[in-house]
């Protein structure tokens, strides 16, 4: 077992874990280095080197001796690695397998786990890849069962973090409550009051900079240094917009807790995430007392995302910017500043900011809208509103509570098929995990096969584990509280006879306006959709009259026939005006108005003589004489076209073939087939028409019926002895030695044979379907049995 190069390192590594150093003394660093080095010295191991970690976990394999144990390796000076166990060594059994399978053999390094017997080079454990298995299972488990007690701390309320946001502080003894520090709560107050009153985080943070206001780091390891995190830092008064906005964000200044701010990304739970959905936290309300009030919260935050931006060259702003969010993607639309060509003045428009910043201007479309055209909307829309609230107030109130419920049933609705569905693939992974296992057993699969897709099923079933917590853990937000209608009736109230709006209507009117895509391209039939959310209303808008599309068409189409006219009658009426001055001018003798006016009566003329040809044309022209020449002419059209048709169905004709040349060809002819078969199905179509229209005669004519069942006699008597001649001769034939006979008399036989089968089901069907005929033949064809039996049964 010796290794034979005694120049390179005999690598003896150890690990021990904060959990290992609970299950007690034999893990410890101390007795691993003794165990290993016992084992190396009994099996001729020289030049003895030890890699220890110290209170790192064996779930990953950031740990500082194990890296330099793989650079010793990867410089070549490493033969063996020695461990007690493989859990020692990690247990993440991906990670396990790639170093024992791939990464040592690859450096062909002889890799020995004490315990396990394990040699890559002098045996083959199979067990090897369960005993890692089981090792992740324990790391996993475990780490379930911590982050469980968390998660079961958190919902009863109880924080788990040690950090305490700016602006409290906590009292010894008292590790769960949070008090208010009101000299820190000063700055936080001040913090939303300039954001309210329109300043942004950048200014915010350049005006406490400037009064000197330590930041939240330099404050607490001056006052309270325990719940200092952050000691370092470049300047104490150097305030940035990141701090500014990470304050505004904490819905703790509510006198909320908020738990669950980062979320588990790995099953160990070693990687985290910041939540970065509200549906993802846990929020236990009025826990502590409060810095800001929800009114001063929620016009801070409205402020801070309808900042007044100005356009990209930095000259132009209008007040709608903030407002204004592309209805397909969600993004917020830029200002665009143009100018008229007319009068040079500018106008201001929006367009959407994910079409304009795209190179090639293919992520969204343009959803262009104009500003002065959206303030009208916006106007009309609160008008409308406010007509449509004051006309009945609670009928309002219920119908807002109403849509709201169906819309919070919805999002229940959708999370609870979410869920359903992830037990139900749950159970599925259970089911294949079960099969893989059986296959493995069997050996129908590999160790390695297994240990990769029982990985995959157990990752999967991992993360809807963890799907499954946290859509049960969600708290489904109450859609009436987002809407309060009767504080919307109380606005409304108190802007009466609205003509105009103002930045402060704006403000307590519009929570966003979305814009849709233009249809009708550029013509008189282009609309637009706009989407206006108000505040108070949540998740509800209100919708008024609306026209079809037709409806919307024959209006426009009215308004610009109205125009048309508007507009001809106004020039009529200045032509008019115009040969009056001419006119005038004339008669008081002025040259040029004389010829000018000269012109003017030679054009009208010209005119007229054209008008009125056309109108002898049109009264020269007969209807009737018309309509007889399009008759004609569609008459000639019908008889080319039916001689064209004859035509193509002569060329097209086949010489008819005789049915039995048909009948031989389909012997061999699979199409021949086919058109046998066919022309049988619509010879039987006949048969069935002829036969139904004679049992209708039959039963109205009874003379008729007679003359048809003596033809029906003498037919079936002719038929049965021209048969039974057939037959005869056939037997002769065959008595003769005739092959062809012999053949022939067989195949009859088998087709008798079929034929008296299906006679004899179809017979037993009938009786049992009560028909009295059937059930008649019936008992008369066993009767006869029963006689035939007896008399051979009696020779």
């Amino acid at each position: 077992m010796a290794k034979t190069n005694q120049t390179k390192i005999t690598a003896l590594y150890e690990r021990l874990s904060r959990d290992d150093e609970l299950r007690g003394e034999s893990n410890s660093i101390t007795n691993q280095k003794k165990f290993l080095e016992d084992y190396a010295r009994e099996n001729g191991f020289k030049n003895i080197q030890h890699f220890s970690d110290d209170g790192y976990s064996g779930t990953n394999f950031e740990r500082p001796a194990f890296k330099r144990l793989i650079q010793e390796i990867e410089a070549g000076h490493v033969d063996t690695v020695i461990v007690k166990d493989m859990s020692r060594f990690g247990r993440d059994y991906l990670m396990v397998g790639f170093y024992t399978d791939m990464f040592f053999p690859d450096k062909d390094i002889q890799f020995i786990a004490v315990n396990e017997s394990y040699d890559t080079k002098n045996s083959n454990n199979d067990f090897i890849p369960f005993i890692n298995f089981i090792n992740d299972y324990y790391a996993k488990d475990t780490s379930r069962k911590i982050r469980a007690i968390f998660e079961s701390r958190m919902k009863d309320g109880k924080r788990c973090s040690g950090s305490v946001p700016y602006g409290y502080m906590r009292i010894p003894g008292d590790k769960q409550t949070l008090y208010v520090d009101e000299e820190a709560a000063k700055v936080v107050r001040r913090i939303f009051d300039l954001v309210c009153e329109g300043k942004s985080c950048k200014q915010v943070a350049d005006i406490l900079s400037e009064d000197k206001v330590l930041i939240p780091s330099a404050y607490a390891k001056s006052k309270r240094p325990s719940d200092c995190h952050c000691k370092t830092y470049h300047d104490a008064y150097r305030w940035n917009s990141t701090t500014i906005g990470y304050i505004l964000k904490r819905k703790e200044y509510l006198g909320h807790t908020i738990l669950g701010k980062s979320v588990r990304v790995d099953k160990r739970g070693k990687k985290k995430r910041v939540a970065v959905d509200e549906s993802e936290l846990l929020v236990f309300e009025n826990t502590h007392e409060a810095i800001i009030t929800q009114e001063v919260w929620d016009k801070a935050h409205k402020k801070k995302r309808i900042s007044n931006k100005k356009n990209p060259n930095n000259t132009h702003s209008n007040r709608l910017s903030g407002y204004i969010y592309c209805a397909d993607c969600g993004k917020k639309m830029g200002l665009v500043t143009q100018r008229r060509k007319d009068s040079g003045e500018f106008y201001y428009a929006f367009q959407c900011s994910q079409y304009r910043n795209s190179a090639m201007y293919g992520e969204c479309d343009s959803h262009y809208v104009n500003a002065e055209a959206l303030e009208e909307l916006i106007l009309e829309s609160i008008q409308k509103l406010s007509a449509h609230v004051l006309d009945d107030e609670e009928a309002f109130i219920e119908e807002v509570t109403q849509k709201c419920n169906q819309n919070q049933n919805e999002v229940e609705d959708a999370k609870r098929r979410e869920v359903e569905s992830a037990k139900r693939r749950i159970e599925e992974l259970n089911f294949m995990l079960k099969k893989l296992y059986e296959d493995n057993v069997s050996g129908k699969i590999s160790d390695r096969q297994f240990t990769f897709l029982s990985s995959q099923y157990d990752s999967e079933a991992d993360s809807l584990e963890q799907k499954i917590e946290e859509l049960g853990a969600l708290v489904i937000e109450d859609k009436t509280d987002k809407a309060n209608p009767r504080k919307l009736i109380a606005l409304i109230k108190k802007y009466i006879d609205i003509t105009e709006i103002t930045d402060d209507m704006l403000f307590e009117f519009i929570d966003k306006i979305y814009v849709h895509k233009v249809t009708g391209g550029r013509t008189r039939y282009r609309q637009q959709q706009i989407d206006i959310h108000f505040n108070f209303l949540g998740e509800y808008i209100p919708t008024f009259d609306e026209i079809s599309e037709e409806e919307r068409i024959a209006i426009i189409d009215a308004e610009h026939k109205a125009r048309k006219r508007a507009s001809a009658k106004k020039a009529q009426a200045n032509q008019k005006e115009r040969m009056r001055q001419l006119e005038i001018a004339a008669n008081n003798g002025d040259q040029e108005a004389i010829e000018k006016l000269a012109y003017k009566k030679e054009l009208n003329r010209q005119r007229s003589a054209r008008a009125n040809a056309r109108l002898r044309e049109a009264r020269n022209a007969d209807p009737e004489y018309i309509a007889k020449q399009e008759a004609k002419e569609q008459a000639r059209i019908l008889k080319v076209q039916e001689q064209e048709r004859k035509r193509i169905e002569r060329a097209s004709r086949k010489k008819k073939e005789k049915r039995s040349e048909l009948v031989a060809r389909a012997k061999t002819d699979p199409q021949a087939m086919e058109e046998l078969m066919a022309l049988r199905a619509k010879e039987k179509v006949a048969r069935d028409k002829k036969k139904a229209i004679q049992e209708t005669r039959m039963a109205e004519d009874p003379e008729y019926a007679k003359e048809v069942t003596a033809k029906r006699k003498e037919y079936n008597r002719r038929h049965s002895e021209s048969r039974k001649a057939k037959l005869a001769d056939m037997k002769l034939r065959a008595e003769n030695g005739d092959e062809a006979a012999i053949k022939e008399l067989a195949e009859h036989r088998k087709y008798f044979c079929e034929a008296q089968t299906k006679m004899r089901a179809k017979m037993y069907a009938e009786a049992e379907a009560g028909d009295p005929i059937a059930i008649e033949r019936k008992e008369q064809y066993l009767k006869a049995r029963r006689d035939n039996y007896h008399a051979k049964k009696a020779i």
